[in-house]
């Protein structure tokens, strides 16, 4: 792509709101309930990609409990090195099970204050009508082929998708021919396929609902033999203050009506 057209995609980029979904990471901060002298906060840390969910889980919570919901969203790289820097915050909720992990090996997370909630599943995603004929990880090898993964040290879709085409063998000859760019969230992915700047992303299932109804993308199953499906799990930090109220939304985000809200918005809720 010529320094140009990066420049232009990139200002694209910055400008665009994906409906229902907003990419990039904000708080939900300020709110002002009134809930009495002693009103109560919590502060969520979530991946990027989780961000249609938790905003309902946010705001259900919120209208439930009186409690202000403060959520972090980012890459789960990122929100992993924010709640390891500030050592603050009430509850983590990555987009895969590595970072909970490490958090309990590094002793950031309670492992019996851990609960597993929904699935991550990996998909392709390309320009609508797929005008390349992608149908496999295989493809995105292919000469030609424009393809957007996400950071292997930002996000967990990034990580993922390195490990997926390593273990076909793909992941360098794709990073050496046809990788146009990477990107700290998905979110970042989805826009990259919908405005056209690359053919191809990896992303999660969950998150291409909103742009298949408006036509702008489709999505390509990846074999089963060769996806890699990841859990999400929740888990209360060791920072928090208020455990008992952590422990209530993590609760709540497992809970029948929180898995109705997981589904609605495009999970698949944990069977385990």
């Amino acid at each position: 792509m010529e320094r140009r057209e990066r420049i232009i995609a990139a200002i694209l980029i910055g400008a665009i709101v994906v409906v229902g979904c907003v990419a990039g990471a904000w708080y939900y901060a300020g709110h002002s309930h009134d809930h009495g002298a002693q009103k109560q906060t919590l502060l969520v840390y979530s991946g990027a990609g989780l961000k249609c969910a938790m905003d309902e889980l946010g705001g259900e919570f919120e209208d439930e409990t009186g409690v202000d919901m403060d959520i972090i969203y980012g890459g789960s790289g990122h929100i992993f090195g924010q709640l390891s820097t500030s050592k603050r915050g009430d509850v983590f909720i990555p987009g895969a099970d590595y970072y909970t992990r490490r958090g309990i090996e590094e002793g950031l997370l309670y492992e019996n204050l851990t609960r597993n909630v929904t699935y991550h599943i990996p998909c392709i995603l390309v320009q609508e009508g797929n005008p390349k004929n992608i149908t496999s990880l295989e493809d995105l090898a292919r000469p030609g082929i424009k393809v957007a993964l996400g950071g292997v040290k930002e996000c967990a879709i990034g990580r993922l998708s390195k490990k997926m085409l390593e273990k076909q063998g793909l992941y360098e000859e794709i990073k050496a021919n046809n990788l146009e760019v990477t990107t700290a969230t998905v979110n970042e992915l989805l826009t990259h396929v919908a405005i056209g700047t690359v053919d191809a992303v990896i992303v999660w299932e969950d998150n291409v609902g909103t742009l298949m109804e408006q036509g702008k993308v489709d999505a390509v199953e990846i074999e089963p033999s060769k996806n890699i499906i990841k859990t999400i799990p929740v888990s209360v930090t060791r920072y928090t203050k208020n455990q008992e109220l952590a422990k209530e939304f993590m609760d709540f985000a497992c809970s029948k009506k929180g898995l109705e809200i997981w589904e609605e918005n495009g999970f698949k809720p944990y069977a385990g």
